[in-house]
């Protein structure tokens, strides 16, 4: 039990938006961690320079942040570099109020930490003030190096995070757990299994990094092969293998359940040494079969939000390729109340190699529908008023994934559709030629004079009736 003069201190506190614990028990995660320090030269592995950025520049598809770091000699700490502490917590109440969880991750790569028996209600109090002062929404634990097993952490550490969860609990509100172990601690014999055990009870979800461990891997007897974390080859075997093995506990690994398992990746060549997905389907198919094996897991993890923004040596930007990618993930799970039902039938009426036209079924509701945001990747790409929609000026050959909403005129916006994925035709793949004397069918493409018509009715063309005149019978895609 924490002393009560630890309890009596934060009572009568003033409640704000960062005061709210956001429940995410039930939502797909897409995790990111931010820089609480400045951006300099050298620090990227390809020599690039990461974004620095308020918390409330992050995309709202990141639904759960991890501020790094808390650390320092002693009662690890933490103190925002850029920020008051007023300011710093006003913009994790944007993001609580978003429905987004930010927590203060413990640790780090170059972190020394070093905690002994005794010290666990000290630590305790600290993550207390620290959630008091921020409005942190729980603790990522991301030791790494000597810091996993140095002094007595193993044991200090989950003791301390037991009482923060009892003292939270008692005032009605819930402090999340989880961690950021590098996946070669997770076998057997691995030096994170100390603080699982500990939490087992405890902790919402494991982010293993799924990176920086170059040719370290999985034995896959199904394949007779040893597949790497740095094979590009068979990126997609080494995602679901692992992942499978330790939704299992096979392979020579500990078992995490699935439903608590994050995967962990780095935002792009300079974010980690090894570890970047060239090719984004390797992720995605890997997500796709364990989903078709029965074991869907909780989403992505990603070091990280700056670097996901940030620029290469060159000073090309990233662009958010992380967040275009899987942003998909966290694209929505609830309606408003008395709002728009969800719009269903989402599908794709027709490719080309750079556009893609989108239809679905008319959403309904209280009030008369007013419009349909379209979302490409998890990111908003236009607004209108009725389908279809088409989205042009996208690359050859490439996977889009898309979901539409709708808004009423009193402004009550429905959630997410269903996500559908759409690949665009390769180079040079376009619609055929308008022809006289052709049968054309509903929603048929044809190119005339360059511009490429859909059909709205059954017919044959005549030379009376072509698609720049005959509007009734055709509509520019």
């Amino acid at each position: 039990m924490l002393k009560q003069t630890v309890v009596n201190q934060y009572e009568g506190r003033a409640i704000d938006a960062a005061s709210v614990m956001p429940d995410i028990s039930a939502k797909n995660i897409l995790m990111g961690f931010w820089h609480n320090w400045k951006s300099e030269g050298g620090q990227g592995y390809q020599q690039g320079l990461f974004a620095e950025m308020a918390l409330t520049d992050i995309p709202e598809n990141y639904n759960v942040i991890a501020v790094a770091f808390m650390k320092g000699s002693g009662i690890p700490t933490f103190k925002p570099y850029a920020y008051s502490d007023l300011e710093f917590r006003q913009q994790v109440g944007v993001l609580n109020a978003q429905g987004r969880a930010v927590l203060i991750s413990l640790g780090g790569a170059d972190a020394h930490i070093e905690l002994y028996a005794g010290q666990e209600e000290a630590l305790a109090y600290e993550i207390i003030r620290l959630v008091e002062t921020y409005g942190f929404d729980g603790l990522d634990i991301d030791l790494e190096q000597l810091a996993i097993t140095h002094a007595d952490n193993r044991t200090v550490i989950p003791a301390a995070l037991r009482r923060v969860r009892e003292y939270y609990k008692k005032e009605g509100r819930y402090f999340i757990i989880s961690m950021a172990p590098e996946f070669p601690h997770l076998r057997t014999d691995g030096i994170y299994l100390d603080y699982i055990k500990a939490l087992d009870d405890l902790y919402d979800f494991i982010a293993p990094q799924y990176y920086n461990q170059g040719g370290d891997g999985v034995w896959v007897d199904e394949l007779n092969l040893w597949v790497t974390q740095n094979s590009d080859a068979h990126k997609k075997e080494f995602l679901y293998y692992l992942t499978d093995s330790l939704i299992h506990g096979t392979r020579g690994f500990t078992t995490i359940a699935a439903d608590r398992l994050v995967i962990g990746l780095p935002s792009n060549n300079d974010a980690a040494a090894t570890g970047y997905v060239v090719n984004p389907r390797s992720v995605i198919d890997a997500l796709s079969d364990l989903e078709k094996a029965g074991n869907p897991v909780r989403g992505l993890m990603t070091w990280s939000v700056n670097w996901d923004n940030g620029r290469d040596k060159h000073g090309k930007p990233y662009n958010w390729e992380f967040l275009n990618r899987y942003g998909y993930l966290t694209g929505g799970e609830t309606s408003v109340p008395e709002g728009p039902s969800v719009p269903t039938g989402l599908n794709s009426i027709s490719q080309t190699s750079s556009s893609i036209l989108l239809g679905w079924q008319l959403a309904s509701g209280t009030h008369p529908i007013q419009s349909y945001q379209v979302y490409r990747n998890g990111m908003s790409i236009g607004v209108t008023t009725t389908p279809p929609f088409s989205d042009s000026g996208l690359r050859p050959d490439t996977d889009y994934h898309y979901q539409v909403s709708a808004k009423d005129r009193h402004g009550n916006n429905s959630g997410l559709s269903k996500t559908l994925t759409v690949r665009t035709l390769s180079a040079g793949g376009t619609a055929p030629e308008w022809v006289a004397g052709s049968l054309y069918k509903d929603d048929d493409l044809v190119t005339y004079r360059g511009v490429t018509y859909i059909c709205l009715m059954v017919h044959t063309s005549t030379s009376w009736w072509a698609p720049d005149k005959a509007m009734s019978l055709w509509q520019r895609a």
